[in-house]
């Protein structure tokens, strides 16, 4: 089974490095998750809405999906199957 992929607009993304980390991708890894932001975002596979509490920040609603994310040199995040 693909890894669960969750993603959400970055509210903070005016006060990340000019103004264009607009996309906050969480992934779950063995240790917990990792956070990249990314300013541009395709997702490549079915996806499906999440309500998840997050550790330090609570209850938030994702975009989330199962697949492979890779993040660019350009910023362009992507998920594929």
């Amino acid at each position: 089974m693909k890894n669960l992929i969750r993603y959400r607009y970055n509210t903070m993304a005016a006060e990340s490095p000019n103004g264009e980390w607009t996309w906050r991708v969480i992934l779950e890894e063995p240790k917990g998750f990792r956070e990249v932001l990314a300013k541009r975002l395709m997702v490549n596979v079915p996806s499906f809405s999440k309500e998840d509490e997050m550790p330090v920040v609570g209850r938030k609603f994702h975009m989330a999906c199962r697949g492979t994310f890779r993040l660019d040199e350009d910023g362009t995040g992507t998920v594929d199957p």
